[in-house]
């Protein structure tokens, strides 16, 4: 009997749900960063083998917006959550307070009947005898609202322990059905916005705590050719785009440094995602406001 449905891992920032799915996958569909909110929209993460087919939903970190940006990766979640065959709730197990972020969460996912999975992430930094106590208290919690974790699983993503467990628990929910994508297809991302991605995950590494997250990448030209000794090449020129001028000479850096050093490392990752040469131009444009304007927004809107 095989096996298909759709999976969404909700949780706050920095809970590991993006390094999960990269992880399951066993490809970079979805960017990592040490910075909350890195994750924008809704990325899927398609795994198949011989009894299923799962396809994982990543999506934005729970947190109270702020913008239109914000509201809109908020309404990701929501949508991610509203029609799916599981829910995996990731909980960072050094942060196990429940605040309002986790209740959201909860008190969302308690009104519905879909089976969900408690998965405690970054076991492997606490002390063990602490996973019981963090259990009991998502348990009580999330009885008061009605709801009841189908399974619990203590996992560390870093270490990779309790993978196999959680694929397994996944699994035993999805309903009988055929396959939702094609054997090969691993994500739904674009090349190109995964490009976009990539060069927004090392701004976010390299740039200051108020920057990174007032930017946004966009790819203006996108197209592969032949040189003159015939060697496939990719042409691409992208804009990143900053709420201010004092942002923009940041993210630039003296004499081009930091933009220099975003770019090296974008790029190299971009011809391992791509297989080719890349011939890579970056600009860096000031948009204030870009984050309450739905022209900007355009491409996080359609993934709602």
């Amino acid at each position: 009997m095989f096996k298909s449905g759709y999976i969404t891992i909700v949780g706050k920032p920095n809970a590991g749900k993006s390094s999960l799915v990269n992880q399951l996958v066993g490809f970079k569909v979805a960017i990592t960063t040490p910075k909350p909110q890195t994750t924008r929209f809704n990325i899927k993460g398609i795994i198949t083998n011989e009894k299923s087919q799962m396809v994982l939903i990543d999506t934005p970190g729970v947190h109270l917006p702020k913008d239109k940006l914000g509201e809109y990766m908020m309404k990701n979640v929501t949508t991610a959550i509203s029609s799916v065959d599981v829910i995996v709730y990731m909980v960072d197990a050094t942060k196990p307070t429940i605040d309002q972020a986790n209740e959201t969460i909860m008190e969302n996912i308690a009104n519905l009947k879909t089976k969900t999975i408690l998965c405690i992430n970054k076991i492997d930094k606490i002390e063990k005898e602490k996973i019981l106590k963090i259990i009991s208290i998502y348990q009580e919690y999330f009885k008061t609202l009605g709801g009841t974790f189908a399974e619990i699983v203590p996992i560390s993503v870093l270490k990779k322990d309790g993978i196999s467990i959680l694929v397994e628990c996944i699994e035993k929910y999805l309903p009988e059905g055929k396959m939702l994508y094609y054997e090969n297809e691993i994500t739904d991302i674009t090349e190109r916005e995964l490009v976009e991605e990539i060069i927004r995950e090392k701004a976010l590494n390299y740039l200051d705590e108020e920057v990174p997250h007032g930017i946004k990448v966009e790819v203006e030209k996108f197209k592969k050719r032949k040189t003159r000794e015939k060697q496939s090449i990719y042409d691409i020129e992208v804009n990143i785009l900053c709420l201010r001028n004092s942002h923009k000479g940041i993210i630039i850096g003296k004499n081009g440094s930091m933009l220099k050093k975003i770019g090296s490392a974008a790029r190299e990752d971009i011809e391992n995602l791509l297989g080719d040469k890349v011939n890579l131009k970056i600009w860096v444009k000031v948009r204030e406001n870009w984050q309450d304007n739905d022209l900007y927004l355009k491409n996080i809107k359609e993934k709602i």
